[in-house]
């Protein structure tokens, strides 16, 4: 999404939980259209051209289908942001930020696809998924903290099957060494394109910042902000901040998202 500033927030994920049963929920219907809508060409004009033609060298191979990009028309506007596989029983959920689907003025994204894999301005083989459910934490649309969502995808079988997924709900110590991964437009990762096409990855320590303490949050402690050392970028809301740990089902601990603060 193009925005001039991006806070980097680190949210514990424990209580996505309860996610679906304490938000806004939308669903997607004429998932035909969605698909028919994004063509390669109208995902191409999203990509502005860049004077770099580097590639980040530190993706790692066993990430890039488990973080995709996500197309969508928010209050009328073609944008994008970044998204993840996170594991569930379902095996068909995603995570992102809750800006990238849900307006100040309070409408809900549409037309939403995940790409997962996407990089060098294509999608992976897998193609592009659906969404077909969109979740919203309460908090978010009262007072725009706990900027994090929910997506469902809409794939035949287990979507994690095919792309890895990450593991969630572990209480990050601080500092904590992660990666954070996104599809930025601009900002300050080393060795990225920084033009929306390519995967982009920076690895470095993120330290605790304490409670939410804005006065006219009506939900307390729930938002555990965190913060980086540098910009990340426009683009890459949504993506995921990654703990890595030797699990042999998972390729790490998702412990947040990119977001608004």
């Amino acid at each position: 999404m193009n925005k001039k500033h991006i806070t980097h927030i680190l949210i514990f994920l424990i209580i996505i939980k309860n996610v679906f049963t304490q938000s806004i929920f939308s669903k997607t219907h004429n998932v035909e259209n969605v698909i028919d809508y994004w063509t390669q060409e109208k995902c191409h004009l999203l990509a502005s051209v860049s004077d770099s033609d580097s590639i980040n060298p530190d993706v790692e191979s066993d990430y890039l289908l488990a973080v995709g990009k996500l197309f969508f028309i928010l209050s009328g506007k073609v944008s994008v942001c970044t998204a993840s596989v996170i594991d569930t029983s379902d095996g068909n959920t995603g995570i992102t930020a809750a800006h990238c689907l849900y307006s100040k003025e309070g409408e809900s994204s549409t037309n939403v696809i995940f790409a997962p894999g996407y990089n060098n301005g294509k999608p992976s083989a897998l193609g592009k998924i659906p969404v077909i459910g969109l979740s919203v934490p309460k908090s978010f649309i009262k007072s725009r903290v706990d900027d994090y969502a929910v997506i469902k995808f809409d794939y035949p079988g287990k979507l994690k099957l095919q792309t890895g997924s990450f593991a969630w709900g572990l209480t990050p110590p601080s500092p904590v060494s992660i990666a954070i991964f996104g599809y930025p437009y601009n900002g300050e990762i080393p060795n990225c394109p920084k033009d929306g096409k390519y995967y982009c990855v920076w690895r470095g320590y993120c330290v605790w910042r304490g409670y939410s303490t804005l006065e006219f949050v009506e939900y307390p402690k729930i938002t555990i902000a965190w913060k980086v050392p540098l910009h990340i970028g426009s683009g890459a809301s949504g993506g995921p901040w990654v703990m890595k740990k030797n699990l042999p089902n998972h390729l790490g601990y998702l412990v947040g998202v990119t977001g608004f603060h």
